[in-house]
């Protein structure tokens, strides 16, 4: 070991420095001390306990800071939480501490080296403090647009999504608030402030249901904010989810064809139950039936992912305008990771809203723009919906300036959905502002004469006419 006294060469049975004569044994204990917090934040780290980490890891630098193994860790920690500036500083101090030989050195020239990235991860940093200054001002529709903007340019920043889930809890959209909450647990499983959040939200749910209603809640509850996913440092690999999904299925199917007729062969004659054989043999084909479904859903996911795969690798950058294509490939990234969940769980809304904002006439390669349109054309409808659900209700529970926003971008993205156009008018029509409502009253009676809608449009423009 090095003396601290004297920092010369010591060896590790010596209790003094033969140098200088400084007693070793309480620096032993203290490194020893500083070692194990490190353990221990490693070992939290791997189960992606990443505030269980930070503290361990806090806590062993107050002992030795001159710990390089548990700096690296703690930045790399942060830098997995979207902190980047804190990641950096404590691998700047490390590469201080140690120049040669530090791993610090390659994590910050991986950082560096990235510059779109590292644009990005600016970017989200000022639109958080932006959002930040929003909410405080009271202005939690500008605050959420700009979140919503951080956590897609920086998808690990957990503050972000916990603020935003935090507005949209007061907002009352407590279902998106729980989506945003458990895309953070994700990232960190024991953060006490999302798991707070969560748990607010589990007891609103729970306050107007019975006993029994609510223990079925609760139970779901705690289990959806239980992820069992691992630490790990490189990007998630999508095929590997759906060959896990496969597996499952196929375990299920197993599991029905053989066993539980085994199971219910064996059952004691004790139970007195009559049982229907047709009755569990058509149950089961019934199974069948659906593991067969979801397994052609997964076929087609597969062949959809690698389609997309192949178009994006054939896809020949220049050089000097690689910016131009990087939201192009965020977009077909975050387009797959979608395209893995349920139909009613895809975000169309999240995909309109950043294809929408690619500029086509800066791709300058036709399979670029091939790409862009087939997205497009499988995303916008969807999100049209999604835009005029979510709008018609805010009009319904009388939030106009909310409906406008959500409407106008259903409209954006289907022009021909006369329902979108129709509310918006009257949206504004309860605003009293009357030269709005006027002009998509008239769209309506124009460009949609034969729709329900007409006649209604047809009476109310007149009345703002007056």
């Amino acid at each position: 070991m090095i003396c601290p006294n004297c920092e010369s060469n010591v060896s590790e049975k010596r209790k003094r420095c033969e140098r200088c004569g400084t007693d070793l044994q309480i620096y032993k204990k203290i490194y020893r001390s500083s070692n194990l917090y490190y353990n221990n934040g490693l070992a939290r780290a791997k189960v992606r306990d990443l505030s269980g980490a930070v503290i361990a890891l806090r806590k062993s630098l107050e002992l030795n800071k001159f710990n390089t193994n548990a700096r690296n860790l703690l930045g790399l920690v942060y830098y997995e939480m979207g902190e980047t500036v804190a990641a950096l500083s404590e691998w700047v101090i490390s590469r201080h501490f140690q120049p040669v030989d530090n791993e610090a050195n390659e994590y910050i020239n991986r950082v560096q080296s990235n510059l779109t990235k590292l644009d990005s991860l600016n970017q989200a940093i000022k639109r958080y403090n932006t959002a930040l200054n929003y909410a405080k001002q009271k202005s939690d529709d500008l605050a959420i647009i700009q979140l919503k903007k951080v956590v897609t340019l920086n998808p690990n920043f957990i503050r972000a999504y916990q603020l935003l889930a935090l507005l949209l809890m007061k907002s009352g959209e407590k279902e998106r608030a729980r989506r945003y909450l458990q895309r953070a647990v994700r990232i960190d499983v024991n953060n006490t402030t999302t798991l707070r959040y969560l748990k607010e939200l589990e007891e609103a749910n729970a306050a107007g249901k019975d006993v029994e209603a609510s223990n079925e809640t609760d139970t779901g509850s705690r289990a959806s904010i239980m992820p069992l996913s691992s630490y790990r440092e490189d990007k998630p690999n999508i095929m590997a989810f759906v060959n896990l999904v496969i597996g499952v299925l196929i375990g299920i199917a197993v599991t029905a064809v053989l066993i539980i007729p085994t199971i219910k062969k064996n059952q004691t004659v004790d139970d007195k139950q009559d049982i229907d054989i047709s009755y569990s043999i058509a149950q089961l084909e019934e199974k069948e039936r659906q593991v067969k479904s979801l397994l052609g859903e997964i076929e087609e996911l597969e062949q959809t992912n690698e389609q997309l795969r192949a178009k994006l690798d054939s896809i020949v950058i220049p050089e000097d305008k690689t910016i131009y294509y990087t939201p192009l490939f965020n977009a077909a990234n975050a387009y797959m990771t979608e395209m893995t969940k349920t139909e009613r769980n895809r975000d169309y809304g999240m995909l309109a809203d950043m294809l929408s904002s690619i500029d086509e006439s800066k791709l300058d390669k036709e399979a670029a723009v091939k790409l862009l349109a087939q997205m497009k054309e499988a995303t916008y409808p969807k999100a049209a919906r999604q835009y005029y659900k979510s709008g018609y209700s805010y009009y319904s529970d009388g939030k106009y300036n909310e409906a406008l926003v959500d409407l106008k971008k259903a409209m954006d993205y289907d022009p021909s959905d006369v329902d979108a156009v129709y509310f918006l008018a009257r949206s504004y029509h309860r605003m009293d502002d009357k030269d709005n409502a006027a002009v998509y009253y008239s769209i309506v009676v124009t460009d949609f004469p034969d729709s329900s809608r007409a006649s209604d449009a047809a009476r109310y423009l007149s009345q703002v006419q007056q």
